[in-house]
């Protein structure tokens, strides 16, 4: 295993290389980790439907946590561009070797194709009709789970997403200093277990489930005669968080917080204070 210092000086090259790779390897490998995001919510729901009635909600967070960490073992393992580890590109800005300019110009790239990568395997999945297993419950369960995430002040998808992000930019730091394929497995295991058990708000996560809300928003809506009245009566959920689970509301509503918090969390929480804590040993 890595020392802290050499960790930090692997990780931040890395970075800095990532951010100055090909646009097209930029949009290619992001769209793949996008959608290895969405596999590993994927998992997640599929691991848990039931569980938190038929045991705990503790076992259930514990149960889909493990799952959804296979998504960041995908990103880690095929050099996927994933936007939330990516932002400790600013780094590298911070140290001069990466304009600011490049800078937001590689996170504004991987975000938009990071939620491309998501959207795109959230409607296949919807298309291979999985969601509809276990008598429609994992479905169900996505639009209950847009309308809450959507339903979020800015200030608690902010915090949520600062405590998101040190987990995953930790299980990264972790994963790079580890020497071999299990201790990586391991450290991006336990870590991200710990972020998505306990609830917090990963941007690309989201996208996946926002996307899968919209669609399951639309099915219901068909299935009850297509009126918004109709299916807030079928779901009990508010005709007022239905109207605005949509596509130019989740943005303001949620993605913009969770985004700006998991800058903050990834960022300075992890990168800057990482660097700054290790940069004399780095330079020795």
């Amino acid at each position: 295993m890595l020392s802290p210092a050499d960790t930090a000086q692997s990780l931040f090259s890395g970075m800095s290389h990532k951010a100055k790779m090909p646009i097209v390897s930029v949009i290619f490998l992001s769209i793949m980790a996008g959608g290895s995001i969405a596999m590993g919510d994927i998992f997640w729901a599929h691991s848990t439907v039931g569980v938190a009635k038929a045991s705990s909600p503790g076992i259930a967070n514990f149960i889909g946590g493990v799952a959804f960490s296979v998504g960041l073992m995908m990103v880690v393992f095929f050099g996927g561009h994933l936007f939330t580890s990516s932002l400790m590109t600013g780094v590298s800005t911070i140290d001069h070797k990466l304009t600011f300019s490049k800078m937001i110009a590689y996170w504004v790239i991987v975000w938009i194709f990071n939620f491309i990568g998501a959207a795109v395997v959230a409607y296949m999945y919807y298309r291979s009709q999985l969601p509809l297993k276990y008598d429609g419950e994992i479905l169900h369960h996505f639009l209950v789970l847009g309308v809450g995430k959507n339903s979020l002040s800015f200030e608690a998808a902010f915090i949520r997403g600062i405590f998101c992000n040190v987990f995953v930019c930790m299980a990264v730091w972790a994963a790079t200093g580890a020497s071999d394929a299990a201790g990586k497995v391991l450290s991006i295991l336990f870590i991200i277990a710990a972020f998505v058990g306990s609830g917090y708000e990963h941007v690309v996560a989201n996208m996946f489930i926002f996307t899968e809300a919209l669609l399951a928003k639309a099915y219901y809506l068909h299935e009850v005669g297509g009126t918004i009245q109709a299916l807030s009566e079928h779901m009990n959920i508010s005709v007022e968080k239905l109207e605005a689970l949509s596509f130019t509301k989740i943005f303001p509503n949620n993605l913009l917080p969770v985004t700006l918090g998991n800058i903050v969390g990834g960022l300075f929480f992890v990168g800057v204070i990482g660097f700054m804590s290790h940069k004399t040993d780095m330079k020795k």
